[in-house]
């Protein structure tokens, strides 16, 4: 998943796609990490506010779920899909809850106001707020993508009869082309690639306080009910661990999909396109909405397409929109399988 962080860097050409995984590697195990501490509505959604007040978790059906889910991922990962964590474990959750507790076991109403109607708006949300975003700053305003401060500079100015004045030019702040800054000597300076950089890290940062917690609270659940008291630090840092691994193993096929197939970008709309799902997604992650870190980067860069003329490829979008739609059965087959699996053996 660490492709929905870093696939903006990639295609407007100011990362290659190893330097970019990496840095999307580095900051969604900071954000997962961060999960353990300020995430705790995500727990609670995840851990049993999607259950019946009834229900009791148990460590096979938390299993199940999140075998089930992964298995899903891991299979659309190798086809290069872009699907959702989120979505995985939603279906994988539900699946798993019907067959153990029956249809009464799902708070369906929960289901339908935490889960489904902010996976549903948050990618048209990501789309609106980024074509606005880029329409409001008009194209031509990207050649100014450098901030510096230009170094004091004194010098003699001749004033007549071979006498000559001393002038100081204090600092002066100039925003302007990189190559502007680059031909005169500054103090200090910032590019919006430099920018970039720092949305494309708190995207990344963001996927992991929203994916961690989703996996660490179902685990919690079923191991409060087998008696275990392990630290939910050592759960989160395991998760952690694991989506840092996985970032940097197999994170290239979906990263091609979202930086090269959807859409050209140049690094304005990158950068835009990365702020804006780094805002949505943290701020869902901090008030327990399991927002799709997938659906919104998806939809701010199919944003970022629509302002340069609706230049999208809509075929590559069609794909990525049919494997969002049979995330959620296929996931819940898979953990319903695993759990059945499970029962067999007495787990």
């Amino acid at each position: 998943d660490v492709s929905k962080g870093i696939a903006t860097l990639v295609g407007s050409g100011v990362a290659n796609h190893r330097r970019a995984i990496l840095w999307g590697a580095v900051w969604t195990g900071a954000g997962g990490l961060a999960g353990a501490a300020i995430a705790g509505a995500m727990i609670t959604t995840f851990g049993k506010g999607l259950l019946a007040s009834d229900v009791t978790p148990t460590f096979a059906t938390a299993l199940a779920v999140l075998l089930g889910a992964a298995a899903w991922v891991l299979i659309a990962t190798r086809a290069g899909l872009p699907v959702s964590t989120t979505h995985a474990i939603v279906g994988a959750l539900t699946g798993v809850a019907v067959i153990a507790y029956g249809v009464h076991g799902v708070r369906w109403d929960a289901l339908e106001h935490k889960v489904v109607v902010p996976l549903l708006a948050s990618p048209l949300i990501a789309l609106v707020a980024t074509t606005i975003v880029l329409r409001l700053v008009p194209r031509r305003v990207a050649v100014t993508d450098c901030a510096c401060v230009t170094a004091p500079v004194a010098a003699l100015v001749p004033i007549g009869g071979g006498a000559a004045a001393r002038t100081f030019e204090p600092p002066r702040l100039i925003l302007a082309s990189t190559a502007t800054c680059d031909a005169r000597p500054t103090v200090a300076r910032v590019t919006l690639d430099q920018l970039h950089w720092l949305t494309s890290g708190a995207t990344s940062f963001a996927r992991g306080l929203n994916d961690a917690p989703k996996m660490a609270a179902l685990i919690l659940a079923g191991a409060a009910v087998s008696g275990e008291h392990i630290s939910p630090l050592v759960f989160f840092g395991v998760i952690t661990a694991a989506m840092v691994a996985g970032s940097v193993l197999g994170g290239l096929r979906v990263t091609r999909v979202l930086a090269e197939n959807v859409t050209r970008m140049d690094h304005r709309e990158g950068f835009v396109a990365n702020a804006v799902t780094a805002l949505l997604v943290g701020v869902g992650a901090w008030q327990g909405l399991p927002l799709s870190t997938t659906h919104v980067s998806t939809g701010a860069i199919i944003g970022s397409g629509i302002t340069r003329g609706g230049a999208v490829d809509w075929r590559t979008v069609r794909g990525m929109l049919a494997a969002w739609v049979v995330t959620v059965p296929l996931a819940a087959a898979l953990a319903i399988t695993v759990y059945g699996a499970l029962r067999l053996i007495g787990a």
